[in-house]
């Protein structure tokens, strides 16, 4: 069976060069434009693009230099940083290229020996993939299910201090993929202490995190101050993801050499995504009521169909997608695979985040309700015929 799951280490690797597994499974599944999808990551919206540019649609292909809306500034004022703070990036995906880069280049000089990055699990693929790439070793931290199956999904605070103390970096997902739930207050204060006293660079993937800023004690790690790195975009809240839109935000002195690294690697923004980008920016609660309304019309339905059938729902207290565990050991990729193919639905394993999820299935109810409704129905069959 084939491993589909993040790798952490070179180990029988072509070239020291691991491939991103999961979308070795995902793609073709996607070509097979099952009828139902809750396979998606991140909030399904129609921005109609002629409506939120107006008469500018014909501007795209102008350059964005000039224009009068800097995006950094809707940002800063969002974050409550100054535009200074802010680096435009080509997509999250290629801000944790940059971040990454970053880090390295503010320590390579002090560094004697391998570069050591820790990464927690379950994860994104690019992430600890790129340390591969990037740095000389990458160790991983694991992260785990609540023993009362309710809450947030913690970790071995040993287990995570050892490996921070060998680092020189460490890269977090607060809002977990797959399991939707942010970090524990107290867990994401104790990580930053532990880095900082460790002289460690932290790099965050935020992504998902614009979905959680209702949400009591909701903080980024770009506010702790000095060698915090934040990466965000439009593409997962925001359904922005066709025009990769990102960012980096960190102390002034780490986003300038950011800045530098881009420039090297991509010269500057794409004019098109720009204009895009900070038109969207300043629309963003359009979405934000959306995600609303999704949450609110689809997830009684869905809580619904889990307890018909037995199983324990950690529901996330916000954002467009959660996981869970199925009964009986059964096997999520031959679930979705088998089971879930037979009544036209695509779902998402949950080894695609982490060998230790092979028993997991992510779902997202980030769809329109009468789609959703549809849906969740052939998760309820599927359901049924793999459990009977």
């Amino acid at each position: 069976m084939s491993s589909y799951w993040p790798r952490f280490s070179r180990e029988g690797l072509t070239n020291s060069v691991a491939p991103i597994d999961y979308l070795e499974w995902y793609i073709p599944r996607l070509q097979e434009t099952r009828t139902h999808n809750l396979s998606f990551s991140g909030m399904q919206y129609d921005w109609q693009l002629d409506k939120l540019l107006g008469d500018s649609i014909t501007e795209l292909g102008k350059p964005h230099i000039n224009d009068i809306i800097d995006p950094r500034a809707i940002i800063a004022e969002r974050e409550n940083v100054s535009v200074d703070n802010v680096l435009i990036t080509h997509g999250a995906t290629q801000g944790i290229n940059i971040a990454l880069l970053t880090a390295i280049a503010k320590i390579r000089d002090s560094v004697n020996g391998e570069i050591i990055v820790a990464v927690e699990s379950p994860t994104y693929a690019p992430i600890p993939q790129t340390a591969l790439i990037l740095a000389d070793k990458v160790i991983r931290m694991d992260k785990y299910p609540p023993d009362s199956k309710l809450g947030n999904w913690r970790f071995d605070r040993q287990q995570w201090q050892e490996a921070i103390a060998q680092s020189h970096i460490v890269m977090i997902t607060p809002i977990s993929n797959p399991s939707g739930w942010d970090l524990d207050v107290d867990d994401r204060d104790w990580i930053v202490d532990i880095a900082k006293q460790n002289d460690v660079i932290i790099i965050a993937d935020e992504a998902y995190n614009d979905a959680y800023r209702q949400i009591d004690n909701y903080r980024s790690i770009h506010s702790y101050g000095e060698n915090c790195l934040s990466i965000n975009s439009l593409t997962k809240v925001y359904s922005m993801g066709p025009i990769r839109f990102g960012w980096i935000i960190s102390d002034i002195e780490t986003i300038s050499l950011a800045r530098r690294i881009f420039m090297t690697f991509s010269g500057v923004m794409a004019s098109p995504t720009m204009k895009i980008g900070s038109a969207a920016l300043q629309n963003l609660s359009v979405v934000d009521e959306a995600i609303a309304y999704y949450r609110r019309e689809n997830l009684p339905l869905l809580r619904a169909v889990l307890e018909h059938h037995g199983i324990v729902w950690n529901e996330p207290p916000a954002g467009v997608f959660g996981c869970f565990e199925l009964p009986n050991n059964l096997d999520s990729e031959y679930f979705v695979d088998h089971h879930c193919k037979a009544n036209d639905l695509l779902a998402v394993p949950g080894s695609m985040f982490s060998d230790a999820l092979k028993n997991w299935v992510r779902v997202a109810w980030s769809i329109e309700p009468r789609a959703f409704k549809l849906a969740v129905n052939a998760l309820d069959e599927s359901l049924s015929s793999a459990l009977k």
